[in-house]
Order: structure tokens, then sequence, then C-alpha cells
């Protein structure tokens, strides 16, 4: 029944993206049509892909670009074939959805870092949280675990170190009662107004009007090396050979496309290549 609902969703929101499986090459005969990809992101506007759409239309191809509201559906949206490509998370949210739902999608580039922040409307340092206060967290598996660790980093819990890189509710010890309430990500800047603390990613709180830099009481520091947490581009397994696509990632890891991420984010995401 979820999956059924999942599809009638994305079907509703794909109104319009009929993606194509050709190439440039393929489509030497009949140069002047484009090649259409359609590429899924979450929220509701990309600048940086504006970019990369701008760019690839000069090489015929025309990137159409379709919006979810809710992490669990462009890799639904992918791995049922309604786009071609996603771009909206990192490697361990990734890992994890092809673990619970058996998506056959794979990485064939990376973008940037953005690290997770804690915000506040009512508090200006953690230090001023009181026993028993809300904080408000991402209620997916992995960005969750995410911000239980960073609440860990920051003395507010405990966290049991068998849980790894992504540990539940289950897996703290909150010795300070504060009571952890999981949201959709895209709900969670709205309930500042509400709670003393909240745990945004960079890209949810950028299109909510922080400046992650500037704006968050404490923001997650990038660590050198691999790092699991980098953000991805991704398309079907057996897409990785194909050439429009690479062309994409190639367009995308530009020092053009660099500029426009360092502008657009304030410097709170951080180009990896």
């Amino acid at each position: 029944m979820k999956k059924l609902f999942l599809t009638l969703i994305i079907s509703l929101l794909l109104v319009g993206c009929a993606p194509g499986n050709s190439t440039p090459a393929e489509n030497e005969t009949t140069a002047a049509e484009p090649v259409k990809v359609c590429v899924g992101l979450t929220g509701s506007d990309s600048k940086v892909w504006d970019h990369v759409k701008e760019e690839a239309a000069k090489e015929n191809i025309d990137i159409e670009l379709v919006f979810f509201d809710s992490y669990p559906l462009p890799n639904a949206a992918l791995d049922g074939g309604e786009i071609e490509i996603n771009a909206f998370q990192h490697y361990i949210y990734l890992n994890k959805e092809i673990e619970q739902h058996g998506y056959d999608i794979s990485v064939i580039g990376e973008t940037v870092f953005a690290p997770l922040g804690l915000y506040s409307k009512k508090v200006s340092s953690i230090d001023e949280l009181k026993d028993g206060d809300t904080i408000v967290i991402p209620d997916d598996v992995t960005n969750g675990g995410r911000s239980l660790l960073m609440l860990e980093a920051n003395g507010l819990i405990s966290v049991d170190d068998a849980a790894g890189l992504t540990p539940t509710l289950k897996d703290i010890k909150n010795l300070r009662n504060f009571n952890i309430v999981e949201l959709a990500a895209t709900n969670i800047p709205a309930s500042l107004e509400e709670v003393p603390l909240a745990a945004i990613n960079s890209g949810v709180a950028t299109d909510a009007g922080f400046i992650p830099s500037q704006d968050a009481i404490v923001l997650e520091e990038s660590k050198p090396g691999e790092n699991p947490y980098i953000n991805v581009i991704a398309v079907r397994t057996e897409d990785n050979d194909n050439e429009t696509y690479k062309r994409i990632v190639e367009i995308y890891q530009t020092d053009e496309t660099k500029k426009v991420i360092k502008e657009d984010s304030k410097g709170s995401s951080i180009p990896v290549w």
C-alpha cells in the first residue's frame, strides 16, 4: 500500500516529464531534437541546477528539473523509471534506501558536502537549553541518526557506539529528558517558531532563508578523507555508462558551477571536486 501511495504521488508530480533514453551520439541524424533528461531534486528551486541546465542546453541536452517535497520520493521515482537522475542525498542515505527497498541505483558523481546545523529562534547557545526542552530532528533514519550524533557531540545526549552512523532514539541515553521529536526534514524550519532547537540540513535551511554558516548555533564540520555525508548524483545502475548522464556530471563539476554553489549557499555547501 505504501509503495502504491508513493507511486501515485510521483505520477502526479511528474506530469509532463517524459524522460528520454537516447544519447547525443544516437541523435546525430536528428540533431535539432534535444536529448531530454529528467533530474529529481528536493526543495522548490535550485540555482546550481538551473546553471547546469543552461550549460547542458548548449550541448543539446534538455534537462528538466523535477522537485519533490519528501526525501523518499526521488529514489522511488528514479528506480521506477520516472526520472533518469537524482541529486539530493548523501552516500549514507542512498545506501540505506538501497538496503531497505532493494533499489538498483548507483553513484556516478559527487557534488557537495552540506553540513547539518543546529538552529534556534529562542536561544543563542545550546547552553541555554533547559532539561525537558523539545528538540526536533529529521524523521529519516540517516539524517535523524546524523542529528543524534551531533547532539551527542555537543553534550546533550549520549549514543550507543554499536549503533554506528545511523542511531535511532532507541540507541540514546537522554539524562536531561529532552523531548526529541522527529519531523519530515522540509517541515522542520517552521517548527522553530514553537521549539527551542532543531537540527536542519543545509539545503533545507537555505530554502527556508537561513545562511547556515551565519545562522546555525552549531554547524557540522567537514572531515578530511572519505566522508559518508558527501552528496551525490545517482542513476539506475543500468545507466552507469550512459554518455549523456556522464556529460551532465562533467558539466556540474566545473569551476563555473563552484562559483554558483558558493554564491548561492553563502559558503555553506562545499564543492568536493
